[in-house]
């Protein structure tokens, strides 16, 4: 038996592949425990597992730019400022309380983008695991950095690709290498290239925990990323189908479902017109909207017949029932779609 150490953050949907993958281990008899934040920390310990709460809040974080990061088209600027004000305050805390934790550890797994996970790793010489969950930060010219308006001929986008790879990864190496190397020096270790993308990957095993049916994996991709296929979890024990969703989704009418995901709650005013768009055209098809995750007071009274809200419900349960799911974009959400066979 193994004493394994997971660690990731972010939102609902950053955590549940690695609860999948934290049951999986335990069922074969490991001892799993969590390094999360306590934003994560009650929905662990409800499936029993020991948690640790490491430093960080990045709702309360980026609070004040969350208009600049959910209404801004420029990826680089909302990355910025996710560094500036989340997570180079609490690195330098997150690798203190992460290596006593690592201290007796047989194995660390961490997401992708953990950069703390990396730092203990090397100062105490245990095996790492890191985690992709999206295949989008894997630099490869089968891959567009950026969608473009116009096909291109393949050998030419291969080379326009490579191009948009290299230029980013000339910003990003300002963003985010400079100044996590230099945290890194102070502790004695060494410093990384490119961190947002191959820099910050165990090359022990990566585990890219996406399907080769969704993207067949690049022959340019670094020989220690393997392709595990996606993990599945999203219902917590205490959940039980409510009677009125079950109705909705049996009614005569098809059923589309709309989300954001798991945007924190004072971050859902930003995705309103988003939503009412979406009820519009959903109502417009002669179809009913179900809502979910939506922010409060958005169902107009002429629409509640066919307009169903609600907090949360696990997409494994809701979306086979649906005629289409509306999203947005997130991998975890994506994945769910495909799993059931549904238009999105």
């Amino acid at each position: 038996m193994a004493r394994i150490i997971i660690t990731t953050f972010g939102s609902t949907g950053d955590l549940n592949p690695f609860i999948a993958l934290g049951i999986a281990l335990r069922s074969h008899g490991h001892d799993v425990l969590f390094a999360v934040e306590a934003n994560f920390q009650q929905q662990v310990s409800l499936l029993g597992f020991p948690v640790r709460v490491l430093p960080g809040d990045p709702e309360q974080a980026l609070a004040p730019f969350s208009q600049e990061i959910f209404n801004n088209d420029q990826p680089l600027t909302s990355l910025k400022l996710l560094v500036d004000h989340y997570i180079l305050p609490t690195l330098p805390a997150k690798v203190a309380e992460l290596h006593e934790m690592c201290l007796q550890a047989d194995l660390l797994i961490s997401v992708a983008s953990q950069f703390a996970a990396s730092i203990v790793a090397e100062m105490l010489h245990i095996p790492w695991i890191s985690v992709i969950l999206t295949p989008s930060t894997l630099p490869s010219a089968s891959i567009a950095a950026q969608p473009m308006s116009v096909q291109l001929p393949a050998p030419l986008q291969h080379i326009s690709n490579r191009f948009s790879w290299f230029v980013g990864g000339i910003f990003l190496r300002q963003i985010v290498d400079k100044p996590i190397n230099e945290l890194r020096r102070t502790l004695h270790v060494p410093p990384r290239s490119n961190l947002m993308w191959t820099g910050n990957l165990s090359p022990l095993f990566t585990a890219l925990a996406v399907s080769p049916a969704f993207v067949p994996r690049p022959q340019d991709w670094p020989e220690y990323v393997h392709m595990t296929g996606f993990c599945f979890w999203d219902r917590p024990e205490h959940w039980q189908f409510p009677e009125a969703l079950e109705a909705f989704l049996h009614g005569d009418k098809p059923v589309v479902a709309v989300t954001a995901g798991s945007v924190a709650p004072n971050e859902r005013a930003l995705f309103a017109s988003y939503y009412q768009t979406s009820i519009t055209s959903i109502l417009a098809c002669g179809a009913r909207a179900l809502l979910i995750n939506a922010p409060e007071n958005i169902i107009s009274p002429e629409q509640s017949a066919d307009v169903l809200q609600i907090p949360f419900a696990p997409f494994s349960e809701i979306f086979p029932a649906c005629a289409v799911v509306i999203h947005h974009g997130g991998i975890g959400t994506t994945a769910q779609c495909l799993r059931a066979g549904v238009p999105s």
